[in-house]
């Protein structure tokens, strides 16, 4: 039986472990390399992180001790290692996996993405010797007359001689039914547990390659892909009559509306100053004054407007002082002159993207 999660998803039977912590906004993100041996038309990754770069969740690492205190920020019980694909870097991964395990225990869950390519015994047991849980292969399923492609294929073999969870993960494309099908028989036939299917949604980077192929977006407000939630639907159904295996289909909504919302919810807990409200959204919404001495405006609301200290703080990165919302709201009405008092609502995030600002009369 096909069913819906409470999370806007679809699942045949029980999804694996890494999805079940990640719709709850459980897991970290940890993304260790921008470099994969594919081109693939349909990649979504933003020029920032086409790169050789490392990021756990917005946040850049440049130490080990930046992924454990997002980690922390987050209360994450898990994380996702993803790419490019991790294992262009592996000793990188290897070295952060080991670090998360031995800073949360062993019953932190982990799994990672890999397109198979670089996934020979020997490298897989490194990952397996630093306590990853699960592995996720994304094969070059649509391009099946690449010497890669039968690469990867034979590589997938080796990950089922170590005591983990193994299954794939692929993107559901109109018109390739047939290939998800023969990918999920290959997977059922070696043992795997699980096949993820993601709907198919454009970015920046990948639209034009999309559009080129003649796929079309479902609406002028959605990033998902016409005919892709349908073809997934429709791999589920045909999968659990003629597969052992379980299926879990991720929705464009899932990411947006839910487990995004969910890890900001958890991060917003832990970084919320006192005059910051958390929003139902997981947003941190408060007030802002700025002007263009910020030492001199500081000195006038503490020592004129009697506003107190413990009230406000002086973002300098930023270039404001913020407040709680009702005190920015009575100060833009009392103050006149070149004093601009917003509302905002920024992420919880490391780079506290900027969602709303609203002007103060």
């Amino acid at each position: 039986m096909v069913w819906e999660t409470p999370y806007f998803s679809y699942a045949v039977r029980e999804p694996p472990k890494g999805c079940q912590l990640c719709v709850r906004g459980e897991k970290l993100v940890l993304f260790t390399t921008g470099a994969c041996p594919r081109d693939c038309f349909y990649c979504p990754l933003s020029e920032t992180r086409r790169g050789d770069v490392v990021y756990a969740n917005e946040r850049p690492v440049k130490t080990l001790d930046d992924v454990s205190e997002e980690a922390l920020l987050m209360e994450a019980k898990g994380a996702g290692v993803t790419g490019g694909d991790p294992l262009v870097r592996l000793d990188r991964t290897v070295e952060y996996i080991r670090v998360l395990k031995e800073a949360f225990g062993k019953d932190f869950h982990v799994h990672l993405y890999t397109t198979g390519a670089l996934a020979t015994k020997k490298n897989l047991e490194k990952l397996y010797d630093a306590g990853l849980d699960e592995i996720r292969f994304h094969p070059d399923l649509f391009n099946p007359n690449s010497k890669l492609f039968k690469v990867e294929i034979e590589n997938i073999k080796n990950a089922f001689d170590f005591d983990w969870d193994v299954g794939g993960e692929i993107p559901s494309i109109p018109g390739q039914f047939e290939r998800m099908r023969w990918y999920a028989e290959f997977l059922d036939n070696l043992g795997a547990k699980f096949l993820n299917v993601n709907e198919l949604e454009f970015s920046e980077t990948n639209l034009r390659a999309i559009l080129d192929r003649g796929y079309r977006p479902i609406s002028d407000e959605s990033a998902a892909i016409k005919g892709s939630l349908e073809l997934g639907l429709k791999l589920l159904e045909w999968g659990e009559e003629n597969t052992s295996l379980s299926y879990h289909l991720c929705t464009a909504k899932l990411k947006d509306a839910v487990q995004l919302k969910n890890r900001l919810r958890r991060m917003a807990r832990n970084v919320a100053r006192p005059y910051m409200e958390i929003t139902e959204d997981g947003t941190l919404r408060f007030g802002i004054a700025e002007y263009d001495n910020l030492d001199e405006l500081y000195e006038f609301l503490v020592n004129e407007a009697e506003v107190p200290a413990e009230w406000l703080y002086v973002n300098r990165a930023k270039g404001r002082i913020e407040m709680p919302e009702e005190v920015a709201v009575e100060l833009a009405e009392a103050i006149e002159g070149d004093v601009r008092f917003f509302i905002v609502e920024e992420y919880p995030t490391f780079d506290r993207l900027e969602v709303e600002r609203v002007p103060l009369p």
